[in-house]
């Protein structure tokens, strides 16, 4: 048996039983027809859930467009993008010819001095995400609403594996308006196959528009959206699982020596070990294939060598945690 570590969606929903729930619920759908052209009420139901202001939300094909449409909204000659974080916003500056500027943040307290040249600049749009793809650690509400306090220019952060973590910059759109935070349905909620997130800004409330594409999202992907958050036991018992195996195997992990396993706000564990890819082979040998760090797309080259694993459910968390363990006792017994 394989179970896909490399795939940062949950781990802890019963594929099966998941999609059972989200085709009861649609019932007899008309393919032949289709549903709201810009998800209003989709996105209604999000501003209900998370407690958003009403009309602070929209909706598109999942976190994807809303990061590229974000980024060609507010662009005016220059992307500052934190990295590492999830590629797109490289590939879309590349495509489009745009100016940006990698800054790369290891350590939390890095953020605000690297980012310092930019935040005087109306003209910049600042990219980032939080929890952090592949570090898994997630900015304090502090350093983000001093990140905000300070930029002159837009901040389009990246929260979707935020469902996992303990604070979501949500709470800060009233405050700051010059924030459109990007959530997505793929992940926690395990709809990656339907496409589906939102964004949230008081820009939008204040009446900002951003170019979103007509009929972008399907139907189906609507109304499945619209019942998670609806009836959200299953999502919400399955994140608490996940975080709970996660804070134990980053206690387990923080035990090998040799071994550092960062401090994990997602569904996710990024550990640093001059072993990867022994222990990357070691574990995709007994089924459990996982991420090297380099082989990320951007990830710095000057970072240290590791592996990027999702939280697996038991007892296959243990399982890996054996395999981690006799990697390292072996090196250390040569």
């Amino acid at each position: 048996m394989t179970v896909d570590l490399t795939w940062t969606g949950s781990q802890f929903l019963d594929p099966v039983a998941h999609a059972a729930q989200i085709a009861t619920a649609l019932g007899t759908v008309d393919l032949t027809t289709k549903d709201e052209t810009w998800c209003t009420a989709v996105a209604a139901a999000c501003a209900r859930y998370f407690g958003l202001p009403d009309g602070s939300v929209r909706v598109a094909a999942g976190a994807t467009q809303l990061i590229e449409v974000l980024l060609r909204k507010h662009y005016r000659g220059l992307v500052v993008d934190v990295a590492p974080g999830f590629h797109l916003t490289a590939t879309i500056c590349a495509q489009a010819g745009w100016r940006r500027v990698a800054v790369s943040v290891r350590e939390p307290e890095e953020l605000l001095p690297a980012l310092e040249p930019y935040l005087i600049q109306p003209e910049a749009v600042i990219s980032l995400s939080s929890p952090r793809n592949p570090l898994g650690y997630q900015f304090s509400p502090a350093t983000i609403s001093t990140l905000l306090e300070r930029a002159r220019g837009v901040v389009v952060l990246d929260e979707v594996y935020a469902d996992f973590a303990d604070f979501s910059a949500l709470s800060l759109i009233r405050e700051y308006p010059n924030l459109y935070v990007v959530r997505t349905f793929s992940k926690a909620w395990g709809l990656a196959n339907l496409r589906i997130g939102f964004a949230a800004s008081a820009a939008f409330e204040a009446g900002a528009t951003i170019p979103l594409i007509p009929n972008a999202v399907s139907g189906i992907a609507q109304r499945a959206a619209s019942h998670l958050l609806a009836y959200p036991d299953s999502v919400v018992e399955s994140i608490s699982a996940a975080r709970k195996s996660r804070d134990r195997m980053i206690a387990v992990l923080g035990g090998i020596p040799n071994l550092r396993v960062w401090p994990s706000q997602s569904n996710y564990l990024c550990l640093e070990t001059p072993l990867a890819g022994a222990l990357a082979a070691c574990l995709a040998e007994i089924g459990y294939p996982v991420r090297l760090l380099h082989d990320l797309s951007g990830y710095p080259a000057d970072f240290p060598v590791g592996i990027r694993l999702t939280v697996p459910r038991p007892p296959h968390d243990d399982a890996v945690l054996d395999m981690i363990a006799a990697v390292h006792d072996r090196a250390v017994t040569r």
